[in-house]
Parts: structure tokens; sequence; C-alpha cells
């Protein structure tokens, strides 16, 4: 469903591109993922291909780009269970239409490399709830100090998904039944009926591919509309966080984890008509 006719005009010059974008997204995989052993080398190698390709890529009426922000810390929220990580990538498309107004929809990552050796992913089971159930949860600090609390109805299955990657895969090894994929995108509840606690990512029924899943994506096929208000001002608060927009002092205290060797991105995609204008944050 699009809001504006102008979004639906833009989705549709993308639809009539398709193959050019396809062929462009699986090289930008596969460059992401081939030889790769560590989830932050794919992250950041996935949000970097990604600006190159869109800079690139050449769509008559439209102008596409990608800004990002990888930060080696950990989103953490706390729910009447405990504290749990978030995910490890949100993504935003956002088409900018000339009346300066625009349409976005996000989803929200958590990316696994598979075990050594093998197929199969495993899955930490309070992170599963949290992206399959969206319990209340809380996250940084309100103006008077107390927790920051979000109630989340989500109105899509894939809101909270999974980016499922081979690791380390030889150039080629495409997963079966995912046309030039290496992995595969399901949704958190998906993952939960044939895990819980791990999944075979080549047998994963109605899932997309990771390439067939960014492109419905790119032409809002899929992902949580903007427009319901809990879920803009959760992803504005994970801008602040990421530091894709100013935060006050101290928000994200005790609501993160640092790490080295991991961390969280935000990769927002813009689209465009040519010559067009848009704000850079989301509001």
């Amino acid at each position: 469903m699009f809001i504006h006719n102008d979004t639906k005009t833009m989705s549709t010059l993308l639809r009539i591109n398709a193959g050019h974008i396809r062929s462009g997204l699986y090289r930008v995989f596969e460059s992401s993922i081939v030889g790769c052993n560590r989830e932050i080398q794919f992250l950041e190698n996935l949000t970097n291909n990604m600006v190159i390709f869109l800079r690139d890529l050449d769509i008559p009426g439209l102008t596409l780009s990608c800004r990002f922000n990888v930060i080696h810390q950990k989103p953490i929220v706390s729910t009447s269970s405990g504290r749990c990580e978030l995910g490890d990538l949100l993504v935003v498309v956002k088409y900018h239409i000339p009346s300066g107004k625009y349409e976005a929809k996000v989803i929200i990552y958590q990316i696994k490399l598979t075990r050594r050796g093998s197929l199969t992913c495993d899955v930490d089971q309070a992170q599963l709830d949290l992206l399959c159930n969206w319990p209340q949860f809380s996250f940084g600090k309100a103006s008077d100090g107390g927790p920051r609390t979000y109630s989340i109805n989500a109105h899509t299955l894939e809101f909270g998904s999974y980016l499922l990657e081979q690791r380390s895969p030889a150039s080629g090894s495409y997963l079966a039944g995912k046309y030039h994929c290496y992995g595969a995108c399901p949704y958190a509840m998906l993952v939960h009926s044939i895990g819980p606690s791990s999944v075979s990512i080549n047998h994963l029924p109605y899932t997309r591919g990771d390439v067939h899943n960014f492109f419905s994506h790119l032409i809002l096929e899929i992902g949580e509309h903007h427009f319901y208000q809990p879920v803009n001002d959760f992803v504005n608060a994970l801008y602040r966080y990421a530091g894709l927009a100013p935060d006050p002092p101290s928000e994200f205290n005790e609501y993160c984890e640092k790490v080295e060797d991991d961390g969280f991105a935000i990769m927002e995609i813009n689209i465009e008509t040519k010559g067009g204008n848009y704000n850079q944050t989301i509001s």
C-alpha cells in the first residue's frame, strides 16, 4: 500500500528496472559474503558495497543513494523477562516525493553466519522472543531520567527478521532454490516455528533469498511503515543511538554493550526524483 501516488510511480520505475537492479544486488551480496568469516565484517562489507552500488546505479528519472553508520556497540533493551540485544542492522528505505513529504518502510535484522562447515545457524532465544512478539521494552532514558518505554504491535511479520548467511562461502555456492543467493531473510516468527534454537538456511520455506528480500524492500513491497508512530519513535531513537541524529547526553547509558569485534548499523536507502532534495533525518 502506498500513501502517495508519487511513491507508487517511483516504485513502478524501480520494478521496470528490476533485472538491472537485482544484477547489481547479486554483486553486492557476493562481494560482501564470499570468504567472509565474521558477522561484523559482513556488516561492514554490505554497507560499504551498497553505497557504491546505489551511487553508480542509473535508473531513468530517479536518484538512489545510501548513507550508513556502523558502531562497535550493541543496542540492549530491557523487558519484563530481562535484558537482550536488539539486533544488528536497521534498514530504512525512504521515498522522497516532490511535495517534500516522504514514505519509509523499515526492517530490523539479526545477522547470523552459519556454524563452520555447515548450513545451520544458532538462534538466541531471548532475542528471538523480542523480534517475534515485541513485548513492552525500555531503551534509553526519557527527559525525566526514567526509562523510555516502547509498546510496538507490529503490523508486518518482517519488521523483526533475520539475515542468515553462509560462513565464508565459495563463489557460486548458492542456497538451494534461492537464485544467486548466499543467504536468506526469514521473519522471526518463521525462525521460531521451524527452529527455534537453530535453523538450516538451506531449508527455509516461504523465505526470500537475501537479494530478493532487499529488492522487495527497495520497492516498498515489504517493511513496517513509518506512519505507525510507535515504530517511528523507536526508529528515531535508534538514529540517535547510532549517531545519525543528535542525542541527549547519556540517553543510552546502560542500554548498550561495547564490543570490539561486533556492532550495529543503520543503512538508510534514499530514493528521489532526479534533482529533488530530501531531509537527511527521520522526523
